[in-house]
């Protein structure tokens, strides 16, 4: 009777131990990679920029601001359908080699980021001049 009593304790923290050590589901989220492209021949120095994400199921939103050279990374993005909305000023050079400052607005009513590795998204720049 004692090791009857003994063997099913053991056996019911075997059976714990195994069941606590699964893998965590954990691909929910995914990066998405916006680039930004000007809409003329020109090389980009720098933008700076605002984003606003809007995912359009469930109305959460996503901001971010900074600067870069044509690519902005929002990592930890729920996958999904979004719609995007970039707004900022930008310096570049064009085909005459002429420096240029000028407001931009890019977006895009729907994006689909469902990838489990990294999303990328091309929109090309309004400029505002």
């Amino acid at each position: 009777m004692r090791t009857t009593l003994l063997y099913m304790i053991m056996c019911a923290l075997l059976s714990l131990s195994v069941t606590s050590c699964h893998k965590d589901y954990n691909d929910y989220t995914t990066t998405a990679h916006i680039a930004l492209t000007l809409p003329i021949d020109g090389k980009i120095e720098t933008i700076q920029y605002s984003v606003k994400m809007v995912d359009l199921n469930s109305r959460n939103t996503v901001t971010q601001a900074g600067e870069t050279r044509g690519t902005i990374d929002i990592e930890n993005l729920f996958r999904g359908a979004y719609s995007i909305h970039v707004e900022g000023v930008v310096r570049y050079v064009d085909s005459d080699s002429i420096a240029h400052t000028s407001q931009f607005r890019a977006l895009s009513d729907y994006v689909s980021l469902v990838g489990l590795d990294d999303n990328v998204v091309s929109l090309e720049m309004i400029l505002m001049d």
